[in-house]
């Protein structure tokens, strides 16, 4: 297996890279220390740089000078990109001849330009370490005897943390943690399946951690999260018994998402197809948000919140006219079509065009687990048998039987005009990641849960 890890000068990605060495018996390709050995006199990395750059750039020793090229590239885009070509070409086939060498190694592949350079194509998941500005600063000038302004200028030549959230699948917030305290939550994402899912992307601070989904992270107007263990939000009955405690995780979350916890919207759920455009509507359980299942809304700000505990999540965007939406589509939610029932009330209540919706399907129980009696499966037969063959929802298995409530939602989705390639599943099942998710099916009365949140900006 082969982890990419990346991130601005003073993230501290090297720390991360040491970490999981020590705790998985890792090879680690270092890029700074192949740029190193390169970069001799005689070299062809070496007498490309010289020819782009000129002698200018070489100390009395004939080596290169590495401080003055630094002071070229961080001010010139044009010099750098040149820079970063010579690099691309030598370093990374270096890197890429190296890891593919150690085939019976987990190989870590430290390197700032790792996506740039493409070498993320040869990884099996790419780990980003990003930091504070502070931070990075007072890293860069104690390791490098530099200024801060002159730390400054070599971040500003750098991605932005948007760059690298969009193309990991693990994203580690490094302000100064004490990562020996993360070492076990680091380890057991690394080692789980929930990392190397295409579709998402896993962002941790501390113990704080969310999932996030690639597709909507394309949109800068809009911000979105599902929680993750250890966060609670609470059931119902719950949430008044521990209202501080949820409240506060509440405060965490929007925090790492930088937006304003007192904009949260909460209906009080109960597996309804009950949909609420949401105007003036604000806080957790106010009485006319009672037995509503699903949120649409144009306002900026509002903070649609619903909970889940193996029912299913349905993110909307009108990426057209800025609609959103937020639904709970549990086994009783999908006998109702609620999924159906949103993008009609989008089209009712804001004239959305459902080709311009895009929809996520987030982590639900999948037909691996979701076993119904046969009362239950009859049901579902009896509603979905003119829309899909039994064969393709329900699984008879010596018995017993088991339903594919995501097949049934992205049915109802394309019905309902959603075009099929604007469909994303993220295709994890909260009981086989229990570990990381609330599940009801697993945990019974001691599930806590999970939150889907999506926000306009």
């Amino acid at each position: 297996m082969i982890i990419g890890v990346t991130g601005n000068s003073g993230s501290g990605k090297t720390s991360i890279c040491k970490l999981i060495k020590n705790r998985c018996d890792a090879i680690i390709i270092d890029a700074d220390e192949i740029v190193k050995k390169l970069s001799f006199p005689g070299e062809q990395y070496f007498n490309e740089i010289v020819k782009a750059f000129g002698k200018e750039v070489l100390l009395a020793s004939g080596e290169i000078d590495k401080i003055k090229l630094a002071d070229i590239i961080f001010s010139d885009y044009k010099k750098r990109e040149s820079l970063n070509f010579i690099t691309y070409k030598y370093v990374a086939k270096e890197i890429e001849k190296q890891a593919k060498a150690n085939k019976n190694t987990l190989t870590i592949i430290d390197a700032p330009l790792l996506i740039e350079a493409k070498l993320d194509s040869i990884c099996d998941i790419v780990i980003s370490v990003i930091a504070n500005t502070q931070t990075k600063i007072e890293r860069i000038c104690k390791r490098d005897n530099i200024n801060k302004e002159d730390a400054q200028k070599r971040l500003n030549a750098q991605p932005k943390d948007e760059f690298y959230i969009k193309n990991s699948n693990y994203i580690i917030i490094n302000n100064n943690i004490n990562l020996q305290n993360q070492e076990d939550n680091i380890i057991e994402l690394i080692k789980s399946d929930i990392l190397y899912n295409k579709e998402t992307v896993i962002i941790q601070c501390g113990n704080l951690k969310i999932l996030q989904f690639k597709k909507l992270l394309e949109y800068n107007n809009i911000k979105h999260a599902f929680t993750l263990k250890p966060l609670d939000f609470g059931s119902n009955d719950t949430y008044k018994e521990n209202k501080e405690i949820f409240d506060n995780n509440y405060k965490l979350i929007c925090n790492l998402l930088g937006i304003n916890y007192k904009n949260i919207v909460r209906p009080y759920q109960t597996h309804t197809e009950n949909v609420k455009k949401i105007v003036n509507e604000k806080g957790i359980f106010p009485i006319e948000l009672d037995n509503i299942d699903g949120l649409i809304t144009n306002e900026k700000d509002k903070i649609l919140s619903l909970t889940f505990a193996d029912c299913t999540p349905i993110y909307l965007f009108d990426k057209q006219k800025n609609i959103i939406g937020n639904i709970h589509s549990g086994w009783k939610g999908t006998l109702k079509q609620i999924a159906k029932e949103a993008v009609n009330k989008m089209i009712n209540e804001f004239k959305s065009n459902p080709q311009d919706i895009i929809c996520v399907i987030g982590p639900t129980i999948r037909k691996c687990h979701f076993e119904v009696d046969e009362d239950i499966k009859n049901n579902f037969y009896s509603i979905f048998c003119n829309m899909l063959s039994e064969k393709d929802f329900i699984k008879n298995e010596k018995q017993k039987y088991y339903i594919d409530t995501v097949c049934l939602n992205k049915k109802m989705l394309i019905q309902a005009g959603i075009l099929e390639q604007n469909i994303i599943d993220s295709n994890i099942c909260t009981v086989c990641n229990n570990k990381f998710m609330h599940s009801y099916r697993e945990q019974k009365e001691e599930a806590g849960r999970n939150t889907a949140i999506i926000t306009l900006i």
